[in-house]
């Protein structure tokens, strides 16, 4: 998988969320360290820097992860209330009451052999 197919979703263009996530995060990583470096960022040491660090690329991964993981799930409701015409459950594929079609009732009975 190539680093630009990481940038696709699941239809097969380049997603906004992706491609924002990516720039930021590799802006961040470049870029901030050589700020801090060159005193272009007053008030903050190499070492303060460098303890805050993690913490920012952190952040930027789970903002990008975040907006991916809402868009997805936003595209996956609308698919569903597409295709069925009502709201998915909130309770998910393991949970929740589903309608169930009753097979054995007076007007189509089903024939039970007796017990022996």
């Amino acid at each position: 998988m190539s680093i630009l197919n990481a940038l696709r979703g699941i239809g097969g263009e380049y997603e906004v969320q992706r491609v924002l996530g990516a720039l930021g995060t590799i802006t961040y990583t470049l870029v901030t360290p050589i700020f801090v470096a060159a005193g272009t960022i007053k008030d903050v040491g190499i070492t303060e820097f460098s303890l805050a660090y993690p913490a920012g690329l952190a952040a930027c991964i789970a903002a990008t992860a975040g907006a991916i993981a809402i868009k997805d799930r936003s595209v996956a409701t609308a698919t569903v209330i597409r295709d069925t015409g009502g709201q998915p459950s909130s309770a998910g594929p393991s949970g929740g009451v589903q309608d169930v079609k009753v097979v054995n009732s007076a007007a189509s009975p089903v024939p039970v052999e007796p017990a022996s």
